[in-house]
């Protein structure tokens, strides 16, 4: 199963939510569309789960759906039934497909086991954390085998230490049953360690849609770049000091060239354009800022031995 969004649109009332969205997901992919609250994800997702309809264009199924496979969207709060054990809950959409108790035992089991959820069996969703409810309803999902798999929002009861093994499982629990999976979330380091491709979504349009770190380092814009992370915009004037060139026979540009802190490498010198003004330990690496002339530039290292005062040169490497 892959399928088609194309050319949607959606207004409510005189209001326009999405404006001419279209990508493609294929059989085995993991897509994810970020942007920030609000700007109308999960009105997207509820139109590719059929559970809202555009107002123009449409979504297209490389095969029917069906009740035996159906597209699923796990929400963000997760729906579990609370008065029902984890096993239930699991087996809830195999008992209402009629299949056998002993079936349903079986294959319940051989879930709980995958999602790590066997010891958790016979609770209730009140005595899970919020990791171990989402592998629930993730698991519950999965079990009636969906043509496609929709997530809404999967990070945003986590704890920000669960985040990324939660990112890690749900990419690896995707590949193992091949089902085509669309998330939408604001939490974008998830996204890039989980997504095969990446869509943002900014002011009711899709921006940018390619893999993650063609988004990441090559923008399509710099509201696109800004949102996904700091980026340095460096003037024209400035391209030489980074060990840049431009065509000279070219006319002097007004549209800087944008270039992210992973992009820039600091080496101390004497005579260098650059001063730093400012360091701050941040774990994986050190922050720098460095002024040349009347800018700043933020410069992201793993050598901590630079001081403040130093002149520097800096130079632009592509990733």
């Amino acid at each position: 199963m892959d399928l088609a969004v194309c050319s949607v649109s959606k207004r409510y009332k005189n209001h326009t939510i999405l404006e001419d969205i279209s990508f493609d997901v294929g059989p085995t992919e993991l897509v994810s569309i970020v942007g920030p609250s609000g700007v109308g994800k999960t009105t997207l997702l509820k139109i590719i789960a059929c559970l809202d309809t555009p107002d123009t264009g449409r979504v297209i199924y490389s095969e029917p759906l069906s009740k035996k496979h159906p597209v699923i969207i796990v929400f963000q709060d997760y729906v579990l039934f609370p008065s029902m054990t984890v096993k239930d809950n699991v087996g809830f959409g195999l008992k209402a497909r009629h299949v056998k108790k002993k079936q349903i035992t079986q294959q319940v089991d051989q879930m709980l086991a995958y999602f790590q959820l066997t010891s958790q069996a016979d609770q209730y969703p009140a005595q899970l954390s919020a990791g171990q409810k989402q592998r629930v309803a993730i698991a519950r999902a999965m079990i009636v085998n969906p043509a496609v798999l929709l997530l809404d929002e999967p990070f945003a009861n986590l704890d920000r230490n669960l985040k990324m093994e939660t990112a890690r499982f749900i990419r690896s629990t995707q590949q193992e049953f091949g089902i085509p999976t669309i998330s939408v979330t604001h939490d974008l380091e998830e996204a890039f360690a989980m997504s095969d491709r990446i869509g943002v979504l900014l002011d009711r349009r899709l921006q940018q849609f390619d893999t993650p770190r063609q988004v990441y380092f090559n923008s399509a814009s710099r509201k696109v770049a800004q949102f996904l992370g700091p980026v340095n915009l460096i003037p024209d004037q400035h391209l030489s000091l980074f060990g840049g060139s431009r065509n000279p026979a070219a006319p002097a540009s007004d549209t800087p060239v944008m270039a992210r802190p992973e992009n820039l490498v600091m080496r101390e010198d004497t005579n260098g354009p650059g001063r730093i003004t400012d360091k701050t330990f941040s774990g994986h690496y050190t922050v720098y800022v460095v002024a040349i002339e009347n800018h700043t530039y933020t410069v992201y290292s793993q050598d901590d031995r630079f001081a403040v005062d130093r002149q520097v040169t800096l130079e632009m490497i592509p990733y």
